[in-house]
């Protein structure tokens, strides 16, 4: 366990030592995949580890996560967005709004390395309101990319917290914790790239807690807020469907319209950039493609958003287990999405810290592969990865999930044979 976690260690010196990794992608992915082998193999050696060992392995996890929030984001650009969105509310500003979208005129005075360091200037705000609010709270304290990436890592955190809450109150074993702490998936796409991921993670895990501690209106509350923070976390509190009264879904409901009314001005911009994210941006994306060549692009993201609400309320109208309903809306999502970026796939981590699953714990490591798309993108080529690197991303965690689930029946099938 020691080599392993000395393996974790050195990625992570690594990564933080060069910062911006997407001119080296090929040497990132070789170096994510030695963190992620050590990663298994500590995983494996943790079973029965001591309240003191877990303490320092945690406490080893913090430091990995210290160690990068200081450094530029390691593959992505988002972050920027994130703290120049935070700016311009500081200043009046809407981001929503087109008359304020980053490369609006009216913002000259603000623009620095931050504006300069931006993606997609000509469109306004992506993300949920709730995460408005939030950047708008972090950039008031501190306008900087290691503020912004301190308060994601601090989520994060305070996940780890609610996490071990229920596995104590499930008697599970407290190491499983570790399957969110040393993930390198986590590590590096939360402290390493400041993704607003962690925020969503934070409020499902406490919606969970409350909904087993017995407070179902709460965690519909926290769902709703979940989902103003990131969509995908937030729909799969939607597989918990019929553990709350009709009520509790209104409360959550009429929760989520007022969190929207601060930002209500921008009207139909509010849901701009994302509409236009579902109909024209492609990547990374497996099952969406046959639904996209049999709808076409405009109908297709509709239909696969549609299939995700089906398969949730189906999932929470037979009371699957919640965890277990979480973990297969999520895998839902990721497979009809039109667009597959690797710190999507933290959105499964809080699942399996509570729940097995072999299959979308191994896609936390091959989901790195996307990144293979830098060298040919920088070089001019398309923002798109070929099937030979999609199936290898995609293909050994899909047969892994195909023989859990034949093994999970096995026991029934030999039952019904028993008893013939």
């Amino acid at each position: 366990m020691l080599s392993a976690l000395a393996v974790l260690t050195a990625c992570v010196a690594w990564w933080a030592f060069h910062g911006d990794q997407t001119r080296q992608a090929p040497a990132y992915v070789l170096s994510f995949a030695l963190a992620f082998a050590a990663y298994l193999v500590a995983l494996g050696a943790s079973r029965g580890l001591s309240a003191r060992a877990l303490r320092l392995s945690i406490g080893l996890a913090v430091l990995w996560r210290v160690a990068l929030v200081g450094v530029p984001p390691l593959m992505s650009d988002d972050i920027y967005r994130y703290v120049w969105e935070g700016r311009i509310q500081l200043h009046g500003g809407n981001p929503y709004t087109w008359t304020d979208r980053p490369e609006a005129e009216r913002w000259l005075p603000l623009r620095d390395e931050t504006w300069r360091l931006m993606n997609h200037k000509g469109y306004t705000a992506f993300y949920p309101v709730l995460w408005a609010m939030a950047v708008r709270a972090v950039v008031a304290v501190h306008d900087s990319v290691a503020a912004m990436k301190a308060f994601v890592v601090l989520c994060e955190l305070l996940t780890f917290v609610v996490l071990a809450r229920l596995l104590a109150s499930r008697g599970a074993p407290r190491e499983r914790l570790l399957i969110l702490a040393w993930s390198p998936l986590a590590i590096a796409e939360i402290a390493g790239g400041g993704h607003n991921d962690a925020l969503g993670m934070l409020f499902v895990s406490l919606a969970l807690l409350a909904l087993e501690s017995g407070r179902p209106v709460l965690s519909a509350l926290l769902g709703a807020l979940a989902f103003q923070t990131k969509l995908a976390p937030g729909l799969a509190v939607a597989a918990w469907i019929r553990r709350f009264r009709w009520w509790h879904v209104l409360a959550a409901v009429g929760l989520a319209g007022l969190v929207v009314l601060p930002y209500a001005s921008a009207g139909d911009g509010l849901m701009r950039s994302i509409s236009g994210y579902g109909q024209f941006w492609r990547f990374n994306q497996t099952l969406f493609v046959p639904l996209e060549a049999l709808m076409g692009p405009k109908l297709a993201p509709l239909a696969a958003g549609l299939l995700v609400g089906l398969t949730a309320l189906s999932l929470g109208w037979f009371r699957v287990e919640p965890v277990a309903a979480g973990l297969a809306t999520t895998a839902v999502i990721l497979l009809l999405s039109p667009s597959v970026l690797p710190w999507y796939a933290t959105w499964l981590l809080p699942w399996l810290v509570l729940r097995d699953e072999r299959g979308a714990l191994l896609f936390t490591g091959t989901v790195a592969l996307a990144y293979l798309v830098y060298p040919g993108w920088l070089a001019g080529g398309p923002w798109q990865i070929g099937w030979g690197l999609r199936a290898l991303e995609y293909g050994p965690c899909l047969a892994l999930a195909a023989l859990s689930i034949a093994r999970a029946r096995q026991p029934s099938l030999l039952q019904s044979l028993g008893r013939s």
